[in-house]
């Protein structure tokens, strides 16, 4: 794992150079972006609380509306502390039985209805979110899919017999979705692109806007047994009223995940 000075001097450069493209004034300024929404989603991994390396990773993406998962009292205070100027909306609903389980978004708009969905055959509950955006209501179902490990504690096992688990998980929290609203599923999935609840939600015509532009670049990585694992686990998806126009994998942070975001405009709009 990086250690947190390199977190923090990529966090710091690439700040640098979006001030520089985009002339943004100061740090947690908005970047005004007419048409286009910037959704990113962000593991900022739980047993790193309040890591300001993690908080510097957000600044870096620039993002409209960011989604968490694992967050917990002590990431929600950090990311207030730093983030408040930008986000001026922002909910966060704290771990239950397991702690990696909390979840938050921070937004440029407001937040109209957050809807906790519980567990559904993995351990963590989802959201539905509705906003106010400047590309009109929507709604983001932010998920933290059952990890690949099997209930005896195997990642071997758990690779192959939890695929079936986190299809289960997407079709229960799919059902919760209002059909009338444009629509992004984002976060967390522990599986990639040929997953079952990523094959599920492309099969309903949905496009993951990390896949499509990045192949399968790794968003996640593990030391194990000298050796690092790395998969991509994390993605954006969207519906047909929108289309992606622009991605990224995101080199700063700590956490074992990478945060990622993509840039949405209207079909029509």
């Amino acid at each position: 794992m990086r250690v947190a000075i390199h977190g923090c001097v990529v966090a710091w450069l690439f700040a640098s150079a979006l001030s520089a493209c985009h002339g943004e004034p100061k740090r947690g300024a908005p970047v005004e972006r007419p048409g286009v929404l910037r959704v990113m989603s962000y593991n900022v991994n739980f047993g790193l609380a309040g890591d300001r390396a993690g908080v510097d990773a957000v600044v870096v993406g620039a993002a409209d509306v960011v989604f968490f998962q694992e967050t917990n009292a002590a990431w929600e205070a950090a990311l207030t502390r730093g983030l408040r100027i930008r986000y001026p909306h922002r909910q966060f609903t704290p771990p239950a039985d397991w702690p990696a389980g909390g979840m938050g978004v921070m937004s440029r708009f407001p937040i109209i209805a957050l809807e906790e969905l519980p567990p559904a055959g993995g351990p963590f509950f989802a959201w539905r979110v509705v906003l106010d955006t400047h590309l009109g209501r929507i709604q983001v179902l932010n998920v933290h899919l059952r990890p690949p490990m099997s209930d005896g504690g195997s990642w071997v096992v758990g690779y192959f017999s939890t695929r079936r688990d986190r299809l289960h998980e997407i079709e229960a929290h799919a059902a919760a979705l209002a059909p009338s609203l444009p629509t992004l599923i984002v976060g967390d999935f522990n599986e990639e692109t040929d997953g079952l609840a990523v094959q599920e939600l492309t099969r309903r015509g949905f496009s993951d806007a990390i896949a499509t532009m990045h192949g399968n670049t790794p968003t996640w990585e593990w030391p194990l047994r000298g050796m690092t694992l790395r998969f991509q686990l994390d993605h954006l998806l969207h519906d047909a009223r929108f289309v992606a126009t622009a991605s990224t994998i995101v080199d700063a942070g700590r956490s074992d995940h990478k945060p990622v975001w993509a840039d949405f405009v209207r079909v029509g709009e």
